[in-house]
């Protein structure tokens, strides 16, 4: 196989409902493109795709107006517009700096703490905004975001951090807030928590096509999912967001995770992919766009098999979209138009504008033909909905963010290493398509590639253990909640249970789940009822329930017991131990 950097594990999608099959769409990334010329085995390097079983039977398009807060938009538009485009900020309290494109990676769980939090701790001026002006708005935005991360952490990090500690970690949080980084991860959060999760599970839009009903263009009110199926399918959100003047466009193309693809040749689409358009164009006719549509084709993969990425196999980078002449059908903001035949709906640009589809539907995004005003880009930004499967992978680097560019490079590096090889040998090269020799020479590279192996091992390991605590608190939650259980579980039949290695990392073996029990029951010790695990599904059977664990029997170590905080770090507590949960306000 091509190039790899080592720094993901091919994903088990048959566990998430995927299956993996071959789709060539004509396009091979550059890490696996000398391969290919070498290989003398057809199917190799043949391009795959993962189709999951639980993908709709129908392809929807849903467009919702007036998707965010005004000033959460503006906010957008200012994170990624050039900076010459922009007004005067010296005077604001928060200074926003454009960049694009950008990205970042947003969690259910960060969305839905986000959420949580809001509902009683938010400042309340923020929510009156009908007459808050904008530069209070940011004000006001500022002083929340410090607050929900100070809080984020103080749930992380309560048994380590005394008081003195907090008192400089809140001061730390204060500068950080002036990071770019940080501030456009806290608009993505705050973006896909109201869209993702708020919007989309609770109405179908103001808009809704669907491919069996292409033809009569009615709309059909039909949500796109619930919450609750969002929550136990998605695993995080990939945000990033792109800045245009005329002359651009984004050729034909699905979505997928793109590390996967540079390092396996495999294309994984997200489960829901969608866009918010934050630009002040075909806005009541203040500044006015010509082209720039989003266009999107109902027909899904069987429509990309014949055209391929980009328009590879037909030739045709659009995919076969032209633009429409005129429209019957009525939309506030601007009307999208539906061709009955070929299945293209071509969706004007609006201000605040959301749009959400089915993951693996083709799509692209019209030439810009004309902006009236100079100083006004066309922003968009983007949302793609992983699964669990790929999820903590692209959470590593997510499209367009600064470590995506940095690992890109380092692919791009290794395969011009490769090329380079082959044409001084004149000839192919071997089947790992790596000359190791040459690599070693190269410093730079070496060191690279040694940095990548060292963060994916502590990256891996990460992942392993914040796996392990949901897997016992699941085991833990769904015997709480069984009727059939009247007894505790023992710390044994946990890790008994869950002390499985990996294939892949070897982590955890039953040893391994022992001292990750036990961290787990001084940490609960040691903060008392602070410590607090949300049931967020309601598993143990009531949803949103916060729960404690705490030995409740240790027949083995009884007559031995201590005070002493030393001697419980010395000695794992019993596999005879008995473990209860409580639920707690």
């Amino acid at each position: 196989m091509a190039v790899s950097s080592g720094s993901s594990t091919f994903p088990d999608f048959e566990s998430h409902g995927g299956r993996l099959e071959a789709f060539d769409d004509g396009h091979i990334p550059e890490t696996f493109r000398w391969c290919a010329q070498s290989t003398t085995e057809e199917d190799e390097d043949v391009p795959k795709i993962v189709r999951y079983n639980h993908a709709a039977d129908k392809n929807d398009v849903h467009i919702y107006n007036d998707v965010l807060h005004p000033h959460h938009t503006r906010m957008l538009y200012e994170a990624t517009a050039p900076p010459k485009q922009l007004d005067d900020i010296s005077d604001r309290s928060l200074k926003l700096t454009g960049e694009s494109p950008w990205g970042t990676y947003v969690t259910v769980e960060e969305a839905l703490n986000w959420i949580n939090w809001n509902e009683t701790n938010r400042i309340s001026s923020i929510k009156t905004t009908a007459q808050q002006t904008y530069e209070d708005y940011l004000a006001t935005w500022k002083e929340t975001l410090v607050e929900f991360y100070m809080w984020q952490q103080q749930q992380q990090h309560k048994s380590t951090a005394s008081s003195d500690e907090k008192k400089e970690d809140d001061n730390d949080f204060i500068k950080i807030i002036e990071d770019m980084d940080t501030i456009r991860h806290g608009l993505a959060v705050e973006a896909v928590a109201k869209f993702f999760l708020e919007t989309i599970p609770s109405s179908p839009g103001h808009f809704v096509a669907t491919s069996p009903e292409h033809s009569n263009q009615t709309p059909k009110k039909e949500l796109l999912y619930t919450k609750r199926d969002f929550i136990t399918q998605a695993h995080g959100v990939a945000v990033w967001a792109l800045s245009s003047r005329p002359g651009c466009s984004v050729q034909y193309h699905i979505d997928y995770a793109e590390l996967l693809r540079y390092e396996y040749n495999v294309t994984v689409p997200p489960l829901w992919a969608g866009t918010a358009q934050c630009s002040p164009l075909n806005d009541h006719n203040k500044n006015n766009m010509e082209g720039g549509e989003f266009c999107v084709n109902l027909d899904g993969l069987q429509h990309y098999a014949e055209h391929g990425y980009k328009g590879a196999i037909s030739q045709d980078s659009m995919g076969g979209w032209r633009s429409p002449a005129t429209s019957n059908n009525t939309i506030s903001g601007g009307a999208p138009r539906i061709d009955s035949s070929n299945k293209w709906i071509t969706i004007p640009y609006a201000l605040n504008r959301g749009i959400v589809h089915n993951g693996d539907l083709p799509h692209l995004s019209a030439p810009v033909k004309l902006i009236n005003d100079d100083h006004v880009s066309r922003v968009i930004v983007g949302f793609n909905v992983f699964g669990h499967d790929v999820g903590s992978l692209v959470q590593m680097a997510p499209e367009h963010s600064k470590p995506f560019r940095r690992k890109v490079k380092l692919y791009r590096s290794a395969a011009l290493n490769v090329s380079a090889t082959q044409n001084n040998d004149g000839k192919s090269g071997t089947k790992g398509c790596v000359d190791l020799s040459r690599i070693r020479k190269n410093k730079a590279l070496t060191k690279l590639l040694v940095l990548a192996k060292r963060e994916k091992v502590k990256e891996q390991l990460r992942h392993d253990q914040n796996q392990l605590t949901r897997n016992i608190w699941n085991m833990l939650l769904q015997h709480h909640g069984s009727n059939e259980n009247r007894y505790h579980l023992c710390v044994g039949d946990v890790v008994k249970e869950l002390g499985v290695p990996s294939v892949v990392s070897g982590w955890p073996t039953v040893n391994d789940a022992h001292v990750h029990l036990h961290n787990m029951l001084c940490r609960q010790n040691s903060e008392g009822s602070t410590k607090k695990y949300h049931d967020v599904e309601g598993v143990a059977g009531i949803p949103g329930a916060h729960y404690t664990m705490s030995v409740v029997d240790d027949l083995e170590s009884s007559s031995t017991q201590t005070n002493d905080v030393e001697s419980s770090r010395c000695h794992l507590v019993s596999t005879s131990a008995a473990i209860s949960i409580i639920a707690v306000s």
